[in-house]
């Protein structure tokens, strides 16, 4: 927020934590529970069933009515805040939440957008006490300077931003919709197969005599029962632990968030001083790694490896695993993140529940499924790729929108863009 941008205090355009369940309120009374978990980057995710107050924590305080809006005051760096558009109904808040609510004509969406603006985020950081509980008090909400557009600017530049939500909004349901159509996909393809005519295989309760019987059930008569183990040229081999460090090397290791569910992606690079025996876990375009140790919804995780620009090992969380002539990196990585291989993995792993899961390379090894012929992997990669070019194409316009949003927000509350100009930036 630039020195001479006209400011106002939030607490001067709304009321804060207007009302709260009085102490004598009825065991019986229902209402939904509005809690951290129910805000997210301006949106509230309402529970579909209500609860009675006997049986609500005690955190279930705030009265939240239509047009409010809720403001995380625990851990306010995550933005779980949210603009209240609610239907008939009781509803109640954690007072881990700040409820805000305009008055005087200024409008709620417009508080909504200040709050997760950049100039107020440097502000919250600013106000924020402790370490293990983070969290901004009340008089400093009030205190927080929010640009003082006019109430009419207000709803002008909260309709322009809506619109780009709506945008990002559909776009995230095109994602959804696209990762629904892979799943399914990835299961026919990877049990069904492809034909020579690039046709997906009927089922076998279409016609049974295309399959025949497995330790896995049905498979077509074309592919091989096999296990992990005869298609690796080596078992799988763990990483580098960060904790042998005895010497300096300019290496980078790669995070755990590297391998995801839509395969390697160069997230958590981390530059690292590691002894000159890590070398052995150097690794090379096309090497396919699996995750060893994650949660239980991770673990197993797969992706191929791609340059990352500097030379770059793995850590002793992940396994390398090195195809032989049977098949390739780019089918074990498809057929290890479909739904039936995934299910499986997990089942695989050991660990308590809720604690992180574990792989051997021994449990990796004996994964079990159904191998078809090489060209035939070739057909079922290239099936494969349609709905992942659409899912590519989706996310890359995603992160757009993010940052036109982003641009626009800060152009039109810092007032650097008139917002009788939106029309030239949308």
């Amino acid at each position: 927020m630039s020195s001479s941008q006209v400011t106002r205090p939030l607490g001067s355009m709304v009321l804060l934590d207007p009302e709260t369940l009085p102490a004598g309120t009825r065991a019986d009374f229902s209402f939904r529970y509005l809690d951290i978990t129910s805000a997210s980057g301006g949106r509230l995710k309402i529970p579909d069933e209500e609860m009675q107050y006997r049986d609500a924590p005690s955190r279930a305080r705030r009265i939240v009515r239509n047009n409010d809006v809720l403001m995380s005051t625990v851990r306010p760096n995550l933005k779980a805040f949210a603009h209240c558009s609610l239907t008939e109904g009781n509803y109640i808040a954690s007072t881990g939440f700040a409820v805000l609510r305009a008055i005087d004509g200024n409008d709620p969406r417009y508080v909504l957008y200040a709050l997760l603006s950049d100039q107020v985020a440097r502000q919250i950081e600013r106000f924020v006490v402790g370490s293990n509980y983070p969290a901004i008090n009340t008089a400093d909400v009030k205190r927080l300077q929010v640009p003082a557009h006019r109430p009419a600017e207000q709803s002008k530049i909260a309709k322009v931003l809506a619109a780009v939500d709506g945008a990002i909004e559909h776009t995230e349901a095109l994602i959804s919709k696209y990762q629904q159509i892979k799943a399914g996909l990835m299961h026919d393809l990877f049990t069904h197969g492809v034909t020579r005519e690039g046709h997906l295989r009927p089922s076998h309760a279409q016609q049974e005599k295309l399959y025949k019987p497995s330790p896995l059930g049905p498979i077509p008569v074309e592919w091989t029962h096999t296990d992990l183990a005869e298609c690796l040229e080596c078992p799988p081999k763990n990483g580098f632990s960060p904790r042998e460090v005895d010497g300096w090397s300019n290496l980078q290791v790669l995070g755990l968030s590297c391998l995801t569910k839509d395969g390697f992606e160069p997230n958590q690079l981390k530059h690292i001083a590691l002894s000159k025996n890590a070398f052995d876990s150097l690794l090379k375009e096309g090497d396919l790694l699996i995750s060893r140790s994650n949660t239980q919804a991770l673990v197993g995780l797969c992706g191929i490896y791609r340059d990352v620009g500097s030379p770059c090992i793995y850590p002793d969380l992940m396994m390398r695993l090195c195809p032989n002539g049977r098949t390739s990196s780019s089918f074990l990585e498809a057929l290890l993140l479909s739904p039936h291989m995934r299910r499986q993995v997990t089942g695989a792993a050991s660990g308590t529940s809720g604690s992180m899961q574990k792989l051997n390379s021994r449990t990796v090894r004996h994964l079990a499924f159904a191998l078809p012929p090489k060209e035939e992997q070739e057909r079922i990669l290239r099936a494969v790729e349609a709905p992942k070019v659409l899912l590519d194409n989706a996310r890359k316009e995603l992160l757009k929108l993010c940052w036109v949003k982003l641009g626009i927000m800060n152009d039109l509350l810092s007032g650097l863009v008139p917002i009788a100009r939106t029309g030239d930036m949308m």
